[in-house]
């Protein structure tokens, strides 16, 4: 739930993503939004077991999950708070509130977000099931060139493609992008599918390999784009999900697509004790303060990033996300500004835990 419906269905006022918001009804309050210099209420987002906490003010706040969003709704006085002296809940009568009544607006709340989530994703099952169909042309398709390759000169399948001619190689890596591209299909339609089947032995490296080799010729093709990718020792493998394989197609992709003309992408693999450590790097347009957390939410993307590439809906760095969090693991943006330009260097970093002997 984003910042502008939250503001328009909320009667309290809240905290979300750090920054303290209105409600329609009811402004914040200015002992918390302009004279706290605690802001201790905002520890409550990274409690795991509490919901309630009177801050150093005395105030009543109240930690509610809607969905994958956190809200703090703050700067509220229960009938039973003796933290707050008389004086000032008569000043204050509008933000006092019966514990009862708070956990009803919070469940109106979260039962509107489930409404809104079953529509988007009845939506988003609408508009994509087309491709189920054009995924199965697509293996069709790959299939085929595969029997094409198997009829070329060569022991192995690899040494006939990497015989053949260019035109070969080149369709045989399209075709084989495109079939993965189109996998994540299921994912976005149904979310819970990155947990689906047995866990098993993916070795992170390699698969950055493999996929860097079938972006090479679109990087080349697209602004020259050159793909670095380097390693200080060998990698071991992880413990994964099959959907980790969809990390580096939605990364490359993603550095790709934010890349100015004649720069390199650079990945780069870092092993350390039990992690091994992924970092990208591409020039490209920053990401402004304000949206950092945001572009790993569903459908949303960073104003001068969409006027840059036209290209994408906002859903690779949320099913990125999502993969690595179910994989105890998370997808951090950083950036390098310099002289304030749009355009800097941007960089993206996620661990995974390597398979103990």
């Amino acid at each position: 739930m984003d910042v502008e419906l939250l503001s328009g269905i909320s009667n309290l006022p809240f905290i979300l993503n750090n920054e303290f918001h209105d409600s329609i009804s009811l402004a914040q309050n200015k002992t918390c939004s302009e004279r706290c210099k605690e802001k201790d209420c905002l520890n409550l987002f990274d409690s795991y077991y509490n919901k309630d906490y009177i801050c150093s003010k005395g105030y009543n706040n109240y930690l509610h999950e809607i969905g994958d969003t956190k809200v703090i709704y703050n700067g509220l006085i229960y009938n039973d708070n003796k933290d707050v002296p008389q004086g000032r809940k008569d000043v204050r009568r509008d933000y006092i509130i019966e514990r009862k009544k708070l956990v009803e607006h919070t469940e109106k709340l979260s039962r509107i977000e489930n409404y809104i989530e079953k529509r988007v994703n009845e939506t988003i099952e609408k508009n994509f099931s087309m491709f189920h169909d054009f995924k199965t042309s697509m293996t069709i398709f790959f299939s085929c060139t595969q029997d094409i390759i198997n009829k070329l000169p060569g022991n192995t399948f690899l040494e006939k493609i990497e015989g053949s001619d260019r035109s070969y190689k080149d369709l045989y890596n399209s075709l084989e992008l495109i079939t993965s591209q189109l996998r994540m299909v299921d994912v976005i339609i149904n979310p819970k599918s990155i947990i689906f089947g047995s866990k098993r032995n993916i070795n992170i490296f390699q698969l950055f390999e493999k996929i860097t080799k079938l972006f090479n010729h679109l990087s080349t093709k697209k602004r020259d784009i050159n793909i670095e990718v380097s390693r200080e020792t060998w990698i071991d493998n992880s413990y994964c999900y099959e959907s980790i394989e969809f990390i580096p197609l939605i990364l490359l992709d993603n550095a790709l697509k934010y890349s100015v003309p004649n720069s390199t992408i650079e990945i780069k693999f870092e092993q350390s004790g039990n992690n091994v450590r992924v970092i990208i790097k591409n020039i490209g347009p920053i990401v402004s303060d304000e949206n950092e957390n945001k572009i790993f939410e569903k459908f949303f993307r960073d104003p001068f990033g969409e006027e840059f590439s036209k290209e994408g809906i906002g859903m690779g760095l949320y099913i990125a996300q999502q993969i690595l969090l179910a994989h105890d693991s998370k997808l951090n943006y950083f950036k390098d500004v310099k002289e304030n330009k749009l355009i800097g260097l941007n960089i993206f970093t996620f661990e995974l835990p390597l398979l103990q002997d």
